[in-house]
């Protein structure tokens, strides 16, 4: 798919049905009335509407980008000026969103300038070194949707938060539930499939839907994780009945409508995520200068994941058009269910898709080693570290596994964990042909893909389902993956050179960190995945100057405790004040020192929250795919 007609985008805010057509027309066709800049208007109404590029039309998009851009930010923008504006200025191709802006445009034109430094760049603690205000137990609902890999982190995160004597209930697929309630943490389900958004995601690479036949398939998966999301903040436990009432709540972006129960059960949110996702507040002020005052404001260092564009001067501006065409396509479900569900007013296109009025924690799930908080992210923003789930510690690998391990030199790992393979077959016979070629054994994951299917036995291979990366890891040489933030974070902990195939999302984001830190060769796109590649790509592993690159990082991710950076993050951002907190129920452990905490619920104090008892083990029958 070279480029994606901005009518889908359109086509999903109106609806899948035939009879949205109609609608979609109508609109397309009042949209050319509205000027561009002083003088440019849009062409006849009965040239349709596309978000792609042509060599004559480039100077002029560039100029109208130079004057339109930042009204982007204008909050007064209405949908129909703001559906123009991204056609005019922006491409959607393959689920990620490509502009450029002129090469003599100034960077306050878009509020990139450098003046808007924090002295906040965390390396030694990334969540601050300031023990965090002391809180009475609290009800803490954490909503994630998505793979395996990204509830995992989440889950590490809800055991400590539980060890400092909080309940925590963990809402997500139903796919999920038995690793959930495993691990020791409250369960609820949440709406949506993850194998078919899986599908969904690498179909279309990204978010957005690559023809209308992908519409209803979005739309179906997003209302029904919408819907879901009030009564996992509210509902009684569905198998023992006990009562729950979030006093806070913990979210991924792609929870979208998580800022809107918020809003309406009035409890703090803190957004933790594994790419960059932090965008202007929804409300701060009319003005772009008092954006620039914002807490949370996007960084210019680099551009949004889902992005493509080169420019630093236009990093900042990524932000706003991506989270501008997701808003587009889900702003009538979130108004659904604000009306139906929250009992709240309908918020207008301009709000963005968090549609908050105040600026909103985010906690970023990597090493500061890896990529350093932007100098530009504020205060409410932080770099906690890696979240690691010990599933290693209890693991009890196969018999044959260790015999095969012992057998020979370390295997390279090759795995897309629960991402779907379009040709499985082709792609094993290349990764095959590729260890063979480079005389290396190999493991290959099977996953959710169905890779490792072998015509017949190679001695040199061994084909297993998922088993916990921080312990497969260590018996590996090198990995190959999809680039998940999770598979990432165990590769570069392993000390492994890390070659990332990126199916979509973050992934791209993933591989040129890991490229750029001189650990692994540049990322192959799953389309471009081939035999000579990969040769190269195993080639460049194997250089002993990249496996000193991946020591010296993992010696120094070894001291991070992203999980307690992330509760410290948490616990740090809380307003001072929260409505009355419950006692937790009888079934919630405290460590002894919460128990015997003098300081009364209705007048907190500040002193040194109780110290943690470290969480029991536990054991699985499998561990996270993809991450």
């Amino acid at each position: 798919m070279s480029s994606l007609d901005l009518k889908l985008v359109m086509l999903s805010v109106a609806g899948s049905d035939a009879k949205s057509l109609p609608r979609l027309r109508k609109l397309q066709s009042e949209l050319t009335s509205f000027l561009i800049g002083s003088s440019d208007k849009l062409e006849s109404s009965s040239s349709p509407l596309r978000l792609e590029k042509s060599k004559t039309e480039r100077p002029r998009r560039s100029n109208m980008l130079a004057e339109e851009g930042p009204r982007l930010f204008d909050e007064k923008l209405s949908a129909q000026q703001k559906i123009t504006l991204l056609n005019k200025i922006a491409t959607v191709k393959d689920g990620t969103v490509a502009f450029e802006i002129p090469k003599d445009l100034e960077l306050t034109a878009f509020g990139a300038e450098e003046e808007k430094v924090y002295d906040a760049c965390y390396i030694d603690d990334p969540a601050d070194s300031a023990e965090p205000r002391y809180y009475p137990p609290l009800q803490v609902v954490i909503l994630i949707v998505g793979t395996r890999g990204d509830v995992q982190p989440f889950i590490a995160i809800g055991k400590r938060l539980q060890d400092y004597g909080h309940r925590v209930r963990l809402a997500t697929h139903s796919n999920f539930k038995e690793f959930v309630l495993t691990a020791g943490l409250e369960f609820h389900p949440l709406g949506g499939d993850p194998k078919v958004l899986a599908e969904y995601m690498v179909k279309n690479k990204g978010f957005l839907p690559s023809g209308p036949s992908e519409i209803p398939v979005q739309r179906s998966q997003m209302k029904d994780i919408i819907f879901s999301l009030l009564a996992a903040c509210r509902e009684p436990d569905l198998d023992t009945g006990i009562p729950f009432k979030a006093d806070a709540m913990i979210a991924n972006p792609p929870a979208y409508g998580h800022t809107h129960v918020a809003e309406s059960l009035k409890i703090p949110i803190h957004i933790f995520f594994t790419m960059p996702w932090t965008i202007l507040p929804g409300k701060v002020s009319e003005s772009v200068d008092s954006y620039q005052q914002a807490l949370t404001w996007p960084t210019s260092e680099f551009p949004h994941p889902l992005s493509r564009v080169k420019q630093p001067s236009a990093y900042r501006l990524s932000y706003q058009i991506v989270d501008s065409l997701i808003w587009l396509g889900i702003r009538d479900m979130i108004n659904d269910v604000r009306k139906k569900k929250l009992k709240l007013r309908p918020v207008t296109y301009l709000s963005g898709s968090q549609g908050s009025e105040t600026d909103i924690p985010h906690g970023y799930i990597w090493s500061p080693h890896l990529v350093p908080k932007p100098k530009d992210w504020g205060p409410k923003i932080d770099v906690v570290g890696f979240c690691f789930l010990d599933l290693a510690s209890n693991y009890e690998p196969p018999e044959d596994l260790v015999r095969w391990l012992k057998a020979g030199p370390k295997p390279i790992y090759v795995g897309f964990g629960s991402l779907p393979v379009q040709e499985p077959e082709k792609m094993t016979q290349t990764i095959v042909k590729a260890l063979e070629m480079t005389g290396q054994r190999g493991i290959i994951n099977k996953g959710w893909g169905g890779l490792g299917n072998l015509t017949e036995p190679k001695d040199f291979i061994y084909s297993l389902d998922n088993i916990p990366h921080d312990w497969l890891f260590l018996q590996c040489s090198a990995v190959v993956h999809h680039g998940g933030a999770g598979t990432t974070a165990a590769g570069l902990k392993a000390a492994c050179p890390t070659t990332i195939v990126p199916f979509f999302g973050d992934q791209p984001f993933w591989g040129e960190r890991v490229h750029s830190r001189g650990v692994g060769p540049p990322p192959i796109s799953v389309d471009q995945f081939n035999l000579t590649k990969l040769v190269d790509a195993i080639k460049f592993m194997l250089d002993p100057k990249v496996k000193e690159r991946a020591v010296e990082l993992a010696k120094a991710m070894e001291n991070e405790d992203g999980v307690e950076g992330a509760v410290k993050a948490f616990l740090k951002h809380l307003p001072h004040q929260l409505p009355e907190c419950r006692p937790p129920a009888k079934h919630s452990k405290l460590p002894p020192t919460a128990k015997k905490s003098k300081v009364p619920p209705t007048k907190p104090s500040n002193p040194p929250p109780p110290k943690p008892k470290p969480s029991s083990s536990f054991t699985i029958t499998g561990c996270f795919g993809c991450a």
